[in-house]
């Protein structure tokens, strides 16, 4: 039998469907192709379309995972009954994660607007049908984040999800001017867009980091103390809740290897803490 995980982001966790409404059995889990959006244009006595996008701007759409469920109510009432509350569970004006142990380690944001029934045919008590979510970022994540070691070792992550063959991937650093960051999805990392975040402190006028793997740097225009740990909100830079001033904006993390330097401070500790993204 599939499992469908559900985590509404409640403080549950997450809970499969068959726990919370033992008479639904999963059938199948079945996420549509990653769908891309892509700007084009076409130029006179050139061939085909032009793509003026470089590949780190194209972005992707929202997309279906079709999720087919059998029940089995044994009597009339109980089919309705039963139709009734798997209608409330998983219609909600609000996202939530749904995920299933035929992906392990990956979770998918989804709504659910109720584009979907459940036919009762004449005298039967049982019939499968199928479950329309919409996977909103278009994308799935993984379940942990880079603070969770990256091995196979435990239940955190799995065969699929890019992971080093090798050592595993570092994500903190202590007092090292270079050093390198593994991105090991599918999709480039940003602070916009993603959970994606880096915890700094150091000690220096002017503290910049770089990726030079993408060219992008973010530098602190004040003095900083390593007592004072600065963190990121999206497009702001923080440090105890209040926003400072910077140039640039947070690296983000292209897809494999990323190689960073941090300048004008000797003495600091940077960790990097994000989800990975998959298609």
């Amino acid at each position: 039998m599939v499992k469908l995980f559900i985590d509404f982001n409640n403080g549950l966790g997450e809970q499969s469907l068959d726990s919370l409404l033992p008479q639904f059995e999963v059938l199948s889990f079945l996420p549509e192709a990653p769908i891309i959006n892509r700007v084009t244009t076409t130029i006179p006595r050139r061939h085909g379309l032009i793509l003026p996008q470089h590949p780190r701007d194209v972005t992707y759409a929202e997309r279906k995972i079709d999720v087919e469920i059998y029940l089995n109510a044994l009597t009339h009432q109980n089919f309705y009954m039963y139709r009734h509350q798997l209608y409330a569970l998983l219609v909600k004006p609000f996202p939530y994660y749904i995920s299933s142990d035929l992906w392990p380690n990956r979770r998918f944001l989804v709504t659910c607007d109720g584009n979907f029934s459940i036919p009762k045919e004449k005298e039967k008590t049982y019939n499968d049908f199928s479950v329309e979510f919409t996977n909103i970022t278009g994308m799935g994540e993984s379940k942990h984040s880079s603070k969770t070691a990256q091995n196979l070792y435990g239940e955190n992550w799995s065969h699929g999800m890019n992971l080093q063959s090798t050592d595993e991937a570092e994500y903190y650093f202590k007092n090292r001017k270079r050093f390198s960051v593994f991105n090991s999805g599918d999709v480039q990392i940003n602070p916009l867009d993603h959970d994606y975040n880096v915890l700094l402190n150091a000690t220096g006028k002017n503290v910049t980091l770089i990726n030079h793997t993408n060219g992008e740097k973010l530098t602190i225009e004040k003095e900083i103390k390593k007592s004072q740990q600065v963190s990121f909100l999206k497009q702001y830079t923080i440090i105890n809740n209040t926003p400072i001033k910077t140039s640039g904006r947070l690296p983000s993390l292209e897809i494999g290897w990323n190689e960073f330097e941090i300048q004008n401070s000797n003495d600091f500790t940077i960790q990097f803490d994000t989800r990975f993204y998959y298609l």
